[in-house]
């Protein structure tokens, strides 16, 4: 494959810790947005399934932009573009969890059975790809963002570091409200909610990053990552459950469904198990921005 065609993760914009708020939410967008265009070709060709997974990566860093800079925004446009973005994740969102459905039945009976549905799912996602809509929509973003679409009362010439502590502040609040009395084991709609909470406060983290030294953000967001990836194998047992029973209608072996599904719940046993201190662990932590002493980094 040629070398234009490998999968790109996404790369941090070069920002200064004196940026001020409105040039790095404009550099974070175009920094989602080079990951989006980086991969939509090879997610279009559906050669390599990482393709799409880092597409949709860029897409909701580029989401997670909107809500962590949401003091700046012209409301209405913003909002206009986050269901563009929602409805282009939604049209990729099969193919990925059939991709990664499929890779963990391993030599399961179920494996071919999947694989038939993975197939379909790609060729979906591989349409909208190469929609006229999803080409066109980075660069329109991009140049909104570019144009400066400030509401009157933005504070666009803000310092980050100040900005970032607001921002910040209020993504934490709302993800220990939404966490606040939760029965981890046995309320998983709410659970998701918390894990969209952290995944908006992680991007948020990522999108300020200039404004700390990496060794004052370094443990909050260690546990932050490993939270995350707690609660994102959680949801993905949740859809795993949910394609299971879309391969039981389909005539796949009731007795290979059986054993997936107790392979299933043993697996989410051992999360939620984990789950409860990997909170309390992260509850515990002083938030860096918090920290007197995490001033801006230099330079």
């Amino acid at each position: 494959m040629p070398k234009r065609f490998s999968p790109q993760k996404f790369v941090a914009p070069p920002l200064r810790a004196q940026a001020r708020a409105g040039d790095a939410f404009i550099a974070n967008v175009g920094a989602a947005i080079a990951q989006i265009q980086a991969n939509r070709a090879g997610a279009a060709s559906g050669r390599d399934p990482e393709h799409l997974h880092q597409l949709r990566v860029g897409i909701r860093r580029l989401r997670s932009t909107l809500p962590a800079f949401r003091r700046l925004l012209r409301r209405k446009q913003a909002d206009r573009l986050d269901r563009r973005l929602q409805k282009a994740l939604r049209a990729l969102g099969d193919a990925r969890d059939w991709d990664v459905f499929e890779h963990s039945l391993g030599r399961s009976a179920l494996r071919r059975h999947a694989h038939a549905h993975a197939l379909k799912a790609r060729k979906t996602a591989g349409t909208a790809a190469r929609s006229a809509a999803f080409r066109f929509l980075p660069s329109e973003a991009l140049a909104w963002a570019r144009g400066r679409p400030w509401r009157a009362s933005a504070r666009a010439g803000m310092p980050i570091d100040a900005f970032a502590r607001e921002a910040l502040e209020r993504a934490y609040g709302r993800l220990l409200e939404t966490a606040d009395g939760i029965d981890w084991r046995h309320d998983a709609p709410r659970r998701h909610r918390v894990r969209i909470r952290l995944k908006r406060l992680r991007y948020g983290c990522d999108c300020f990053a200039a404004a700390w030294p990496e060794e004052a953000m370094r443990a909050f967001a260690h546990r932050l990552r490993r939270l995350q990836g707690v609660l994102g194998d959680l949801n993905d047992i949740e859809v795993q459950r949910r394609l299971l029973e879309q391969l039981a209608e389909a005539g796949a072996p009731a007795r290979a469904v059986q054993a997936a599904l107790a392979t299933l719940a043993r697996r989410e046993r051992r999360l939620l198990a984990d789950l409860r201190p990997s909170w309390r662990h992260f509850a515990a932590l002083n938030p860096y921005w918090r920290e007197p002493e995490a001033v801006a980094a230099a330079g």
